[in-house]
């Protein structure tokens, strides 16, 4: 099934990239958690998500945030894709330009050593982690993820004590 043409007024368009402006961060991030990290696959799922969310927004109707709205179809398009393409992913070290993008100028080793452990966790993992380390209640978790409000808790409870475990393993 083919995508179908999105037409909208001059001042609907300013309103998408508004929307898009102030969420960007929140789809380079899936971006990065859902690929390789390597610029072109980076660039690949960044337009197939803004293509989704261009598609998607005449019939947003503010029943949630638009950075959880956001959130929502950016996931599904990067599972989509993952699912789609089947690679493997691979660990590498964010480029100086990325890092920069994501974090403040100033280093901070605790929060360096959190997406070190992070890294090591699955997708699925990582994603739940991302959404909780962005202030997301587990109310709106569970909206984005399909997940019952219980089982986020839950499933954010066992990251939590493995992201521990990891770290004092590392430690011994």
């Amino acid at each position: 099934m083919g995508k179908r043409t999105i037409t909208m007024r001059p001042n609907e368009q300013d309103t998408f990239m508004e929307m898009l402006a102030r969420c960007e961060r929140t789809v380079f991030k899936v971006c990065l958690l859902y690929t390789d990290r390597h610029p072109e696959h980076v660039r690949d799922l960044y337009q197939d998500i803004v293509c989704n969310l261009w598609q998607a927004w005449p019939r947003f109707r503010s029943q949630s945030t638009e950075n959880t709205w956001v959130y929502r179809i950016a996931l599904n398009t990067a599972v989509t894709q993952f699912r789609r393409t089947r690679r493997a992913p691979s660990v590498i070290r964010l480029t100086d330009e990325m890092y920069r993008t994501l974090a403040e100028q100033t280093s901070d080793p605790m929060r360096d050593r959190l997406y070190e452990l992070i890294d090591r966790l699955n997708k699925a993992d990582r994603a739940l982690v991302l959404l909780v380390l962005d202030g997301f209640p587990y109310r709106d978790i569970a909206s984005i993820t399909g997940l019952r409000e219980g089982a986020v808790r839950e499933r954010v409870h066992r990251i939590k004590q493995r992201l521990i475990n990891l770290n004092n393993n590392d430690n011994e």
